[in-house]
Order: C-alpha cells, then sequence, then structure tokens
C-alpha cells in the first residue's frame, strides 16, 4: 500500500542572504511567531499579503520591535523576491528622494510580500541563535596555556561558523524544527483557544506547495 508523502525543498537563498548575521531577537521566537500567525489570518489587510503599514502596526505594536530593526526585516525579504534589475533600481531611486518621513511612509506602503513565506523568513533568524550551553562548554576558558590561534586558524574558524554559507547547517536546522515551522502554517481553526497546536491537524496543501 502506498502512503502519501511531500518533499521539501528549501530555497537557500533565505539563509544565505536573508538570515541576518546577528542572534535575533526574543520577540521572534516561536511562541511570539504563533500568535502572529493566527493574528494575520484573522485580521482583514494581513492575508494573503502583508503590506508595509499593517506589518509596521505588528512589529511595532504588538512585538515592541524598532521601526528601523522592522524595516529592515520587510525590505531584507523583499530583496529576495524575484524583482527586475531596473524595478528594484526605480524603488531605490523613490525611496532615496523622499525629503520626510510622510514621504518615505508613502512609498513604503506600497510594498507587499506573501505573509507566509514572510513568516517562515522572520522563523529562519533564529538560525544564527546563540545557544548560552554552546557558549559555556564550546570553548576552553583562556588560559596562560592556551596558545592564541594564528590568524588563518581564525578564518577557518570564523568561516566554520558562519552558517548562512553552510547548507548542511540549513538543511540541519530545517529537520530540526519541521514542526514548528509547519505550526506556522496551521490554519487558526486548528489552534486551541491558548493559540497551541491540537493534535491530528493537518496544513493546507496550498501552503506546502509554496515556494518557500
Amino acid at each position: 500500500m502506498e502512503t502519501n508523502s511531500v518533499s521539501i525543498w528549501p530555497r537557500m537563498e533565505p539563509f544565505l542572504l536573508g538570515a541576518l548575521q546577528v542572534a535575533p531577537t526574543t520577540k521572534l521566537s516561536l511562541h511570539y511567531l504563533r500568535k502572529m500567525a493566527v493574528y494575520v489570518q484573522t485580521r482583514e489587510g494581513c492575508f494573503p499579503v502583508l503590506g508595509w503599514s499593517m506589518w509596521r502596526h505588528i512589529a511595532c505594536g504588538k512585538l515592541q520591535l524598532p521601526e528601523d530593526l522592522a524595516w529592515l526585516y520587510f525590505q531584507t525579504f523583499d530583496l529576495l523576491l524575484g524583482h527586475t534589475p531596473e524595478e528594484r533600481l526605480g524603488r531605490a531611486e523613490c525611496l532615496s528622494q523622499c525629503s520626510s518621513k510622510s514621504e518615505l511612509d508613502q512609498e513604503r506602503n506600497k510594498l507587499s510580500v506573501d505573509t507566509l513565506q514572510f513568516l517562515l523568513f522572520l522563523y529562519i533568524q533564529q538560525l544564527n541563535r546563540v545557544s548560552l550551553r554552546t557558549s559555556l562548554i564550546g570553548e576552553e576558558w583562556p588560559s596562560h596555556r592556551t596558545r592564541s590561534p594564528s590568524p588563518s586558524e581564525r578564518e577557518t574558524k570564523a568561516n566554520s561558523q558562519n552558517k548562512n554559507w553552510d547548507d548542511q547547517a540549513h538543511l540541519s536546522f530545517v529537520q530540526s524544527h519541521l514542526t514548528d515551522i509547519l505550526e506556522l502554517l496551521v490554519e487558526p481553526g486548528q489552534l486551541s483557544q491558548s493559540g497551541q497546536v491540537q493534535r491530528g491537524c493537518q496544513v493546507s496543501l496550498c501552503y506546502l506547495t509554496k515556494p518557500v
């Protein structure tokens, strides 16, 4: 008897170029992103596309993120989309010519992104989350007997720790967090009153076929 199966092929670009190489704010943890997932799917004007004005409302009003950081996430994700060079140049010129915040907001409000893809983009910021346990036991405490690494050794170590360039780190991240990722795609009707995913819930096929 054949069993149904789903193959997942994550794109490299979101990890390579989209994951900021800094420890993510705790406001992008699964707890808060699950709340955001429910919010955007039950509020008018947030789903299936999310505009800058609504994202700013969520990021600054709900997640308490600085507006500059909210825009950085939004703009970084937009850069991963398939815009032509001409479109990118035209948009950059329009933004650079804004002489006031109101004009800047007016231009930014013209942008919108796929809601679920953006939600997953925010989640993969956890790629560079700093593990307290690793930071405590991963390095030997320096002592007078510890040899200082050479410049080449430091460069090799830095490259090996750069998860953005490590496709094995991408694979490990997806495998380790696949349950959490799928939870973010669950429709609100399948969640409990506390926002927890109920047993036996299913993800819509249209969500799984999105090119995330």
